[in-house]
């Protein structure tokens, strides 16, 4: 059995490792057109910190353990530029030997990934211009930082990325201009969260200017309809696109948010051909079909699967979904949320209470700080719905502990239940999510 793979990053290696974990005599082929191997992407920022730590530390693994101790037939800087679904094989250039080639498969797993929206404005193609997405968007930048050190950068656009290089820019004396288009940040989360993240952000007096209409980039500024704003350098970050052009182009069909579009077994309409990751859709659990949210942790999950199901094509498992959990740091507070938001319950009509409890995250003993916990519950039932947080300290993994309950169906009266862990160390003798249950349970 012969599989070839498009795209080496999340989705495209598990893939890949799966196969050959299951079936040590199948062929794998992954064509990968950059020049690096599978990397933990959600550290490109924190990288920015060392001048001298290469971002190739970011690797999951090396080229040598993928070749050799994997057994995987990994080409960089290979790209795919066509699929031929009928004759079951790919259209393939080598960059690097300027070459092109075809190569046939058996089964085929497209893990192209995604990019950045991009600004189509005038001067934003300057090499001071940056797309933070990739390992080469990461050197790029960490270039201008230590050759030129500028002395503020603007950033567009006020998702996780942007915010999570707002904290380290501050933190390495580069004044960040947050520029949003919309009248706010952060729509996915409750105002209740969202109103803690602008209070950081004029407690470190960061200028955040929101709706936005950013005209063109001229020099070093970047001129807008309310005014120009100086530019040391440029970060966009406006959101993602699925990279589906050549699916499209073989005859594909696309899904939600333009993404390859998947059953429950990650196959797509083509035939023997998959898809996992980035570019494709994510089955959400609490809503019943697919949405899409591309993360790393539901990369490396559709990618195994995908992988175990071409092993085992006649015995294959579904994609149990995903419960739209996720965290970002932002400075001292932890920001995190999992389940359905607000937006989401409104236009499923769904009846839900909305309450939060702001605690302490330790008992008595020095250290710790104060949280905010968010649920979002079913009116009568009490089914938890969504939950959020925001603090310092341990949030993310108590937010953990909701994610596993939405998995799970519980209702508050079933979490102000369980028996959570104590010691003055970790948490009062009541823990947050206690407290908030209980409350919850007053309301529902």
């Amino acid at each position: 059995m012969k599989t070839v793979i498009i795209g080496g990053i999340a989705g495209g290696l598990s893939a890949a490792s799966q196969i050959r974990r299951e079936d040590h005599t199948s062929q794998v082929i992954v064509l990968e057109k950059s020049g690096d191997v599978s990397y933990a992407a959600c550290g490109m920022p924190y990288n920015l910190f060392y001048k001298d730590k290469p971002v190739e530390d970011l690797y999951a693994l090396n080229l040598d353990e993928i070749r050799k101790e994997r057994g995987i037939d990994y080409r960089q800087h290979h790209e795919v530029v066509a699929i031929d679904p009928a004759r079951k094989e790919v259209t393939v250039v080598d960059r690097e030997h300027s070459r092109e080639y075809r190569e046939d498969y058996d089964y085929l797993v497209y893990a192209a990934g995604n990019q950045p929206n991009r600004l189509t404005l005038p001067g934003f193609d300057d090499a001071d211009v940056f797309y933070f997405k990739t390992l080469d968007d990461t050197r790029l930048v960490k270039k201008i930082i230590y050759e030129k050190a500028p002395v503020n950068a603007v950033l567009i656009g006020s998702g996780y990325t942007n915010l999570e290089l707002v904290d380290v820019l501050y933190n390495m004396k580069i004044t960040p201009i947050i520029l949003e288009k919309s009248a706010t940040i952060l729509p996915s989360f409750a105002e209740e969260i969202r109103e803690k993240v602008l209070a950081k952000l004029e407690e470190k007096g960061i200028r955040l200017h929101t709706d936005v209409d950013i005209i063109e980039k001229s020099g070093n500024a970047v001129r807008a309809a309310s005014g120009d704003y100086d530019a040391g350098m440029v970060v966009v970050s406006i959101g993602v696109k699925p990279n589906t052009e050549l699916f499209a182009a073989a005859g594909g069909e696309l899904g939600i948010g333009g993404a390859v579009k998947v059953d429950r077994f990650l196959r797509t309409n083509l035939p023997d051909v998959f898809a996992a990751g980035d570019c494709a859709e994510h089955y959400v659990r609490q809503l019943g079909r697919n949405g899409y949210m591309p993360l790393g942790p539901t990369a490396n999950k559709q990618g195994r699967l995908v992988g175990s199901n071409i092993v085992n094509n006649n015995a294959m498992k579904m994609f149990y979904g995903i419960d739209q959990t996720a965290v970002f740091k932002f400075f001292d507070l932890t920001v995190a949320t999992t389940g359905l938001s607000e937006r989401q319950l409104r236009e499923i009509g769904s009846n839900y209470v909305k309450l939060f409890v702001d605690t302490p995250t330790r008992g008595a003993f020095p250290g710790g700080g104060t949280m905010r916990v968010l649920l979002l519950c079913e009116k009568g039932t009490g089914l938890l719905l969504g939950g959020q947080m925001i603090g310092q300290d341990v949030v993310a993994k108590r937010l953990d502990v909701l994610a596993t309950a939405i998995y799970k169906q519980m209702t508050v009266f079933e979490i102000a239940e369980l028996d959570l862990s104590y010691s003055p160390l970790y948490s009062p003798v009541w823990d947050p999510l206690l407290i908030a249950a209980n409350r919850a349970i007053k309301e529902v």
